[in-house]
């Protein structure tokens, strides 16, 4: 009678092991994320030449300048500007440079949202 109960906790014990290792080996990379949905809203392909460390490093340094903020017009010179210091030349009026912009925070550095919600709130 004792046998069932203690097979069961065995089972559990063995599924809950299984389940943690799966979750440890099935993780994505810092960045990956990032790279995945930048990837999917640039559809000018203005970074479809881009390896993905570049970009990630390109995404780390924009989250380093949100600090420096000040407005949305400066946000994007300084986003701008990253990509320049990466030989990438986009229009000013490139839709990338928004979607950095929000994908660098949310996905890289999400401590800095207050710095992103900050230029709104000074625009309104």
């Amino acid at each position: 009678m004792k046998k069932i109960p203690l097979i069961s906790v065995i089972v559990f014990i063995i599924l809950s092991i299984s389940f943690i290792i799966y979750q440890n080996f099935s993780s994505d990379s810092f960045g990956s994320e990032f790279v995945e949905q930048i990837r999917i809203a640039d559809a000018e392909d203005t970074l479809d030449n881009i390896p993905e460390n570049t970009l990630i490093n390109i995404g780390k340094n924009i989250c380093i300048s949100s600090v420096d903020w000040t407005d949305v017009e400066t946000s994007e010179n300084l986003i701008r500007n990253e990509l320049i210091n990466n030989e990438i030349i986009v229009d000013e009026k490139n839709r990338i440079i928004p979607i950095l912009r929000f994908q660098s925070i949310y996905e890289l550095c999400p401590e800095n949202i207050p710095y992103l919600e900050q230029i709104f709130i000074i625009n309104e």
